[in-house]
C-alpha cells in the first residue's frame, strides 16, 4: 500500500477536526471548488457538442476524413491488422496508426446505429473524460489535497485546444488518455511495486505507442523525471552514498513498459512500411520518407518564426497570456514539491515541438497531447498556492475567476468562429458518385492528391493519382492490373489543371471505356462514367437536384409549360443570330423585337429555342440577360430570377447541358444586364442544341420577360 504523505493527512485534518482554526474556510473552499469543477465540466459537455450533427469538414477536415474513412470501411468489413484505407488500389491499405480509435468508433456505431461521424465525436470525448481520473490520480505527487485537484483538472477543461479538437473524428485524444493512464500506473508501480500496475502500465504504454507514438514520446519525458526520482530515493543510503542493486528494481519496472511499447511501435512501423512500399502510388508515406516532415530540420528550430508560432498556439490554444502570468506569480507561492512537479509538465510540453517540430509546426491538434502539461501545471501552481497563508482569500478567488475567464477569452480568439461558422455540407458530387458507381466499383481520381473527401462520402474505394503523377501511365497501369476487369468503374477530374487536359481525358476514355463528356460536375471536379451506363444513371436521377452539383446528362425532357405554343421559326428573319433557330416551344411566345435600340429574341420563360449546328461547329456564344424593367422593383414585384440553360440533344433520347447560369438581377447586380455567354465543346456538336430560359428556381415565372440579344454557333 501507498503510504498518505504527511500534507494529505494534514489536510485531511484540518477538514474533519473543528478546533481546526481552518476548518470552516477549508470547508467552505470545497464546496466552492467542487461546484467550480462541476461547472466547468458542464460548459465542457456542452461546447464539445455544438453543432453535433454538422459535417467533420470544419478544421483540418483531410485528416478527419481519413480516420472516417478508415473507420467507416472497418465497419464495413471487419477488423484486420491491415486495415483499409482504399485510396491507392490494392491492397488497399496505408496503416499509419494501429487503429485503436478507429476499432472504438466502428464497433459502437454499429452496437448503437448511431451515424458513424457522431460515433466518432462521441468516442473522443469519451477518451478525454477518461482521462480526467488519471489526472486527478496523479496530482498525488505534488501532495495536493482532493479538492484542490479539482482546481487542477476545472484549469484543464478550459483549456481552448481541448474545447475543440476533444469533439474531432481524430485519434488524438486516444492516445491521449492512453498516455496519461501510462505515467499514473508506472506512478502506482513504483510505489506500490504492483505487478497488476505493471501490466495497466505496461498495456497502457503499449496502446499510446501503437495509437500515436509522438503522444507517448511526450509523456516519456515526466514519466522520466518520475522514474528518477524513486530510483534516486530507493537507492540512496542513510550515510549518503548510493546503492546500484537498491536501485535496480525501480528502474526495471520503469524501463520495462517503455521498453514493450518502443518495441511494439517499431514492430507496427515495419508492418506498415512493408504495405506502402507493395504500392507504387503508396511509398511516400513509408516512415524511412517522412523522416523530415515529422522532425523538421535543425534550422527550423532556429527560425524566429518558428517560436513566434509556437507561442502563439501556446497563448491562443492553450493558455492565454493574462493565465500563463498568473500562473507565473502563483509559482511563489505554491509549495516547493508543486512547482517541481510543474517543472516537469512544463519540460514535456516543450519535448512535443522540440522533437517533432515540422508537425507541431504545421498543425495545431498536435498540441492536444502536450496542452494538458501546460494547463495541467498552471493549475497545479495556483491549487498549490490556495492554502498558502501569505495569500488571502480575496485574491486567490479572484485569480481563480481571472484564469478562467481568459481561457474562454483564448478560445473565443480563436477556435470559436468554428463553432459558429456553419461546416460545409459533404459534397453532392459524391452522392452522385454513390448513386452511379456499383458498391464493389472503383473510382480513378486526379488532381486531389490523396484527398479523402469524395471517397469517403461516396462510399466506394478509390485509385488516387497523388503528386500529380498523371503523366506516369505505367505505374497507373501496374496498380490497375491488380484490379478485376471493368473494376474502375468511374474517373473524377479535380482541379483546371487536368479537368482541361483534352488528351488526358481522351486517354482516359479509351482506356476504361468512359464516355468523351463529363456525366455531372461541380465547381472543382468533373466525374466520367462508362459509355454503356449514362443512360441508366441519367434515367435513376432523372428529376434530382443538387445544390452543389449538377447532372450534365438527363433523359430528353421539355419544360413543363401549361398551354405550349411551338413555333416554326425557319421562315422568320433573326439577324442576331447565326445560323437561325428551326423552331421554338414557350408558354407565352417566343418572337423578335428590339430592347435598348438592339435587335432581340423575345423569350419569357418558359421557353425553348431549337438550333441546328453547323457542320463541324463546336463553339457557341450567346448574350441573355432580363429586361431592367424587370427587376427596378423590389419583390414580389420584380423576377425572382431565371435559369439560362444550354443544351445538346444526343442519340438515344438523352439531353446534355453545355452550359447553365442563374441570373437573379434584384440580389445581384452582377447578373443585371447582358450576360455574355461562351461555350467550346472541343469537338464538333452532334445533335440539335436547345437554349432554354426557365423560372427560377421557386417556379415562379412572373416578370420573367428574358430575352437573347445573340447567338453564335460555329
Amino acid at each position: 500500500m501507498v503510504k498518505p504523505r504527511p500534507y494529505i493527512k494534514q489536510a485531511l485534518t484540518d477538514m474533519t477536526d473543528p478546533k481546526s482554526s481552518s476548518a470552516p474556510e477549508r470547508r467552505s473552499d470545497d464546496q466552492w471548488l467542487g461546484l467550480i469543477f462541476l461547472s466547468m465540466l458542464g460548459v465542457a459537455a456542452w461546447m464539445v457538442t455544438r453543432s453535433w450533427h454538422a459535417s467533420i469538414l470544419d478544421r483540418y477536415e483531410f485528416r478527419q476524413l481519413q480516420t472516417a474513412l478508415s473507420a467507416f470501411w472497418m465497419q464495413q468489413d471487419g477488423f484486420h491488422l491491415d486495415y483499409l484505407t482504399p485510396l491507392f488500389g490494392p491492397p488497399w491499405s496505408i496503416p499509419l496508426e494501429f487503429p485503436t480509435y478507429q476499432v472504438c468508433v466502428a464497433g459502437l456505431s454499429s452496437l448503437t446505429s448511431l451515424p458513424l461521424e457522431q460515433t466518432g465525436r462521441l468516442v473522443s470525448i469519451l477518451f478525454f473524460a477518461a482521462t480526467l481520473p488519471a489526472i486527478y490520480g496523479l496530482l498525488e505527487l505534488a501532495e495536493l489535497p482532493p479538492t484542490r485537484r479539482l482546481l487542477v483538472l476545472a484549469v484543464v477543461l478550459s483549456t481552448p485546444v481541448y474545447l475543440f479538437y476533444t469533439r474531432a473524428v481524430m485519434i488524438e485524444t486516444t492516445a491521449l488518455c492512453f498516455a496519461v493512464w501510462f505515467v499514473f500506473a508506472l506512478h502506482r508501480t513504483l510505489a506500490a511495486r504492483s505487478w497488476g500496475w505493471l501490466a495497466a502500465a505496461i498495456a497502457c504504454a503499449v496502446l499510446a505507442a501503437l495509437t500515436k507514438i509522438t503522444t507517448l514520446a511526450v509523456y516519456l519525458v515526466p514519466a522520466a523525471f518520475l522514474a528518477l526520482a524513486v530510483i534516486h530515493q530507493s537507492g540512496r543510503r542513510e550515510n549518503g552514498g548510493f546503492d546500484p542493486a537498491a536501485a535496480l528494481r525501480p528502474a526495471l519496472l520503469a524501463a520495462l513498459p517503455v521498453a514493450l511499447a518502443l518495441g511494439a511501435a517499431l514492430w507496427w512501423i515495419a508492418r506498415g512500411d512493408a504495405l506502402k512500399h507493395s504500392n507504387p502510388y503508396t511509398g511516400f508515406l513509408a516512415s524511412t520518407e517522412l523522416h523530415r516532415w515529422n522532425y523538421g530540420t535543425w534550422s527550423l528550430r532556429t527560425e524566429p518564426s518558428f517560436w513566434q508560432h509556437l507561442w502563439e498556439n501556446l497563448t491562443q490554444n492553450i493558455l492565454s497570456e493574462g493565465a500563463l502570468a498568473l500562473a507565473l506569480l502563483c509559482a511563489t507561492f505554491a509549495a516547493p514539491r508543486a512547482r517541481r512537479v510543474a517543472l516537469a509538465c512544463v519540460a514535456g510540453f516543450f519535448a512535443g515541438p522540440l522533437v517533432f517540430a515540422n508537425l507541431y509546426h504545421i498543425h495545431d491538434y498536435y498540441y492536444t497531447a502536450n496542452a494538458l502539461l501546460l494547463s495541467g501545471a498552471a493549475g497545479l501552481l495556483l491549487a498549490s498556492a490556495w492554502d498558502n497563508p501569505r495569500l488571502p482569500a480575496a485574491p486567490r478567488w479572484v485569480a481563480l475567476g481571472l484564469v478562467l475567464a481568459l481561457q474562454y477569452h483564448a478560445f473565443d480568439r480563436g477556435y470559436h468562429y468554428y463553432y459558429w461558422k456553419a461546416a460545409p455540407p459533404p459534397p453532392d458530387l459524391a452522392t452522385v458518385i454513390r448513386e452511379t458507381v456499383p458498391a464493389d466499383g472503383v473510382v480513378l481520381i486526379s488532381g486531389d492528391d490523396w484527398n479523402p473527401l469524395l471517397p469517403y462520402y461516396a462510399q466506394r474505394r478509390a485509385v488516387m493519382v497523388a503528386g500529380g503523377r498523371d503523366a506516369e501511365t505505367g505505374v497507373l497501369e501496374d496498380v490497375i492490373a491488380r484490379l478485376p476487369p471493368r473494376r474502375i468503374a468511374a474517373m473524377v477530374l479535380v482541379g483546371d489543371q487536368v479537368r482541361q487536359d483534352a488528351a488526358l481525358v481522351a486517354a482516359r476514355a479509351a482506356r476504361f471505356g468512359l464516355a468523351p463528356r463529363p456525366f455531372a460536375t461541380s465547381e472543382a471536379a468533373d466525374l466520367y462514367l462508362p459509355a454503356d451506363v449514362v443512360a441508366p444513371s441519367a434515367v435513376r436521377l432523372r428529376g434530382r437536384t443538387f445544390a452543389t452539383a449538377r447532372v450534365l446528362v438527363a433523359p430528353t425532357t421539355e419544360l413543363s409549360m401549361t398551354d405550349a405554343k411551338v413555333a416554326d421559326l425557319a421562315a422568320q428573319d433573326f439577324p442576331m443570330c447565326s445560323p437561325a433557330p428551326g423552331r421554338a416551344r414557350s408558354q407565352f411566345g417566343v418572337s423578335r423585337g428590339t430592347l435598348d435600340g438592339r435587335e432581340v429574341i423575345q423569350a419569357h420563360a418558359p421557353s425553348e429555342v431549337y438550333f441546328q449546328p453547323p457542320a463541324g461547329a463546336h463553339r457557341l456564344a450567346a448574350v441573355a440577360g432580363l429586361p431592367a424593367a424587370t427587376y427596378a422593383k423590389p419583390l414580389p414585384e420584380a423576377t425572382d430570377g431565371v435559369i439560362v440553360e444550354i443544351f445538346e440533344q444526343q442519340p438515344g433520347g438523352l439531353r446534355r447541358s453545355l452550359l447553365r447560369r442563374e441570373l437573379t438581377p434584384v440580389t445581384r447586380p452582377v447578373d443585371r444586364g447582358p450576360q455574355e455567354l461562351a461555350y467550346d465543346n472541343g469537338a464538333p456538336f452532334t445533335g440539335e442544341l436547345v437554349f432554354t430560359i426557365a423560372p427560377g428556381p421557386a417556379g415562379n415565372f412572373a416578370y420573367d420577360q428574358a430575352y437573347w440579344a445573340r447567338i453564335e454557333i460555329r
